[in-house]
């Protein structure tokens, strides 16, 4: 009997569940209590289960149930950014598609730095205190927040400034700032490649890239630069939309080389490494030089772009090729091969 494709109803879970009928496999929606609505519009479920929290998940019920529904669960951002990860590396006992280890990496800053180092990734440089800032660094929250209370500050004295009117605004909350993380920032061009490793077929697979739309600091163009120094304002990166992005063919190589090398880290750190969907998060400087500034373990919501496919899935395959139909495809084609342990943990 084929795995039942099972997901949290929200940030990429639509196109999730249209790869998964696509493909033919049973789909289970695990949808948090309000949104019902929204996913009876698609109608993309043959199971829908309302809960209260993400958390439910761990929960006996929710777990013997797909395990019941012999359900594969496919984990993306909101995953991420409830925490309590270690709770689902320990406790959560069905089979998620690709590596559980790897998300605590993703949303520690420090392992993820480690990462991405090992890698012989090329990074923005990091500071240890908002003191050392001697130039235009950006100041980010933990975990996969879409770049909620994110902001540039040129020094010490301008971090303090800002982190103060955030935090009065609401946008970053008492305590917060005790977990910043603190980089270089890098001027160039925001690129998102989204990247596919097959454990099945053995092969790196690039699907699609994206760029981020982020109010503020996209928005603010469109005022006066007499009238955003009158107003000022702080801008901040939290992410609205997705805007799709086709690269110089010529960054192609060092796009591929980047995911091999970040495939191989992987697979060296955290065993057994990457499986399926991953992102890494890059700025292209005007010398054609990548930064790789974050990495996403699992699948990005700059995909739900391509529900119908990208330039890039054109080229590798015959037919309508979104993530989470290659997502759906892995997982049947290992389900057959009698090798879905290849494809889950």
């Amino acid at each position: 009997m084929p795995p039942t494709i099972a997901v949290i109803g929200s940030h990429s879970a639509l196109q999730i569940l249209k790869g998964a009928k696509q493909e033919g496999l049973r789909t289970l929606l695990i949808c948090l209590k309000g949104r019902e609505k929204l996913y009876r519009r698609y109608n993309l479920s043959d199971r829908t289960v309302s809960v209260d929290s993400v958390e439910a998940i761990l929960g006996e019920d929710i777990q013997d149930l797909l395990e019941g529904e012999e359900a594969v669960f496919v984990p993306h951002g909101t995953l991420i950014s409830g925490g309590r990860l270690e709770d689902l590396e320990r406790r959560f006992r069905p089979r998620i598609f690709g590596n559980r280890f790897i998300f605590k990496w993703e949303y520690d800053r420090d392992l993820k730095d480690r990462l991405l180092r090992e890698a012989g990734i090329k990074t923005p440089k990091n500071f240890r205190s908002y003191t050392e800032i001697d130039g235009p660094a950006i100041v980010k929250l933990p975990g996969a927040e879409g770049g909620r209370g994110y902001f540039i500050a040129k020094s010490p004295r301008d971090f303090e400034e800002k982190i103060r009117r955030l935090i009065e605004k609401g946008l970053i909350r008492r305590g917060e700032e005790e977990k910043i993380f603190i980089q270089e920032y890098v001027i160039g061009v925001p690129v998102y490649p989204h990247y596919f490793w097959s454990a099945v077929e053995g092969r790196l697979e690039l699907m699609g890239c994206d760029r981020r739309y982020e109010t503020s600091i996209d928005a603010i163009g469109r005022i006066s630069a007499k009238d955003q120094l009158e107003l000022s304002i702080t801008p901040t990166f939290r992410v609205i939309g997705n805007m799709p992005l086709v690269l110089r063919e010529s960054l192609l190589m060092d796009i591929f080389d980047e995911g091999e090398k970040f495939v191989s880290a992987a697979e060296r750190l955290v065993p057994p490494g990457i499986i399926g969907p991953f992102c890494l998060e890059m700025i292209c400087d005007e010398e054609g030089r990548l930064y790789t500034f974050e990495f996403s373990g699992r699948i990005v919501a700059g995909t739900n772009l391509f529900v119908n496919g990208s330039p890039y899935s054109d080229l590798l395959f015959d037919e309508p090729m979104c993530m989470g139909r290659r997502i759906a495809k892995e997982i049947k084609a290992a389900s057959e091969l009698g090798e879905i342990e290849k494809v889950t943990t």
